[in-house]
């Protein structure tokens, strides 16, 4: 008996909207940040050369340019702009059929938007593909279990006390009871940057049923034992606000982390994760960090993760020096580090007082730290001393 051939659909399938594989993710999340970097040297190696935003902007989805353009630009144009066609083809198959199917808007909205973490949300739609792969990887580790594990053995997640009372207050505040010592407290103020998921969001909203006494009394008769209700309040006192350029959630706000005013009421927590590796730029990294210090309270915390190749890899990047560049750079204090197979984690802790000034020329500049094949990653960080806080 012939056995039957399972048919054929006359299209292929609709490509899945979530990833599934671990491998894939990774392939998606390394190839998009070398990709984009690589596109945004070849722009600027055009510009510097001679070429026209519209040469540059004439390149469409396919990396060809328009007769008219390429009819009346030199040899020289034509190798820088094939550079550009180069790069704009390998991003476009990161997100298959859907990326070529959009790669012409995008591109040419990328000539005029300095490819950064602040590109603006058109172009930013291009980082679909990237945030499956971000949301897939996530799931995995939890950045949010990080930093919820270490505020909870802060005593944080009870909320921060509205004064700074002394030793003797505070163990006075210790024989009060639990209703009493809640009022003194506020809210933990939280900002997210680059938010994939809506964990620390779903963290701060999670509430719980305490059963309370309707009385205080020291001693109660039979019927008034029975004289509880049940009053709903919050697991954690957090106040968290999650943004990203492209909001995958309702919840979550789409806003540029740049473009953020400082608030009259800074924030006692960041969490920066796995988001300046997302930057192209050495400048834009240093901002990024300064902007990160500066949106947080004196006392206040920034959990910071990226990729260990970033600072085991690069030509222009040690850990050491990166931890330089925190501290006597920006001004952070480094309260504690841990690494796992694949990433590096920091807390930093803006100091109470104003930090000393130990500037290096440096920090201002990029600077080859490590020579060999080996080092092949490009990872940088500069500081604008007008920039830096002190």
């Amino acid at each position: 008996m012939v056995k039957k051939r399972k048919p054929q659909p006359i299209a292929p399938p609709p490509q899945s909207s979530a990833l599934r594989s671990r491998k894939r993710a990774r392939q998606v999340t390394t190839l998009f940040h070398k990709y984009t970097q690589e596109l945004d040297l070849a722009i600027d190696r055009a510009r510097d050369g001679g070429c026209s935003e519209e040469q540059l902007s004439s390149i469409d989805s396919a990396g060809n340019e328009s007769k008219r353009i390429n009819g009346s630009i030199s040899s020289e144009h034509k190798v820088l702009l094939a550079y550009v066609k180069k790069w704009k083809d390998k991003i476009s198959e990161i997100g298959g059929r859907e990326g070529k199917t959009t790669i012409m808007f995008l591109m040419t909205c990328l000539i005029f938007t300095h490819l950064s973490y602040a590109i603006s949300p058109y172009v930013a739609s291009l980082r679909k593909e990237y945030q499956r792969a971000s949301q897939l990887n996530t799931s995995l580790f939890s950045t949010s279990k990080w930093v919820l594990g270490v505020l909870g053995r802060w005593g944080w997640l009870d909320g921060l006390s509205t004064d700074d009372p002394s030793d003797s207050e505070q163990h006075q505040q210790q024989q009060h009871k639990s209703a009493q010592k809640k009022k003194t407290r506020r809210d933990v103020r939280l900002l997210e940057i680059g938010a994939i998921n809506t964990q620390l969001l779903d963290a701060a909203a999670r509430k719980r049923v305490e059963r309370v006494t309707a009385t205080d009394d020291a001693k109660l008769d039979d019927d008034e034992k029975d004289n509880t209700t049940n009053q709903v309040e919050r697991v954690h006192r957090l106040q968290v606000k999650a943004i990203d350029l492209r909001s995958t959630n309702q919840r979550i706000e789409q806003k540029d982390f740049f473009e953020l005013p400082l608030s009259e009421q800074p924030y006692d927590v960041l969490v920066n994760s796995m988001v300046i590796n997302c930057v192209t730029t050495p400048e834009q990294r240093g901002r990024m960090l300064t902007l990160c210090y500066n949106q947080l309270r004196p006392g206040g915390v920034c959990f910071l993760t990226l990729p260990k190749l970033c600072l085991i890899q690069s030509k222009f990047m040690t850990r050491s020096y990166f931890e330089q560049i925190l501290t006597k750079g920006v001004g952070f204090e480094l309260d504690s580090t841990k690494d796992s197979p694949k990433l590096a984690f920091f807390v930093l802790k803006r100091p109470e007082s104003k930090p000393v000034q130990v500037w290096n020329e440096k920090f201002a500049r990029t600077t080859t730290i490590n020579k060999g094949k080996k080092f092949r990653n490009t990872f940088a960080v500069t500081l604008d001393q007008t920039e830096v806080a002190r």
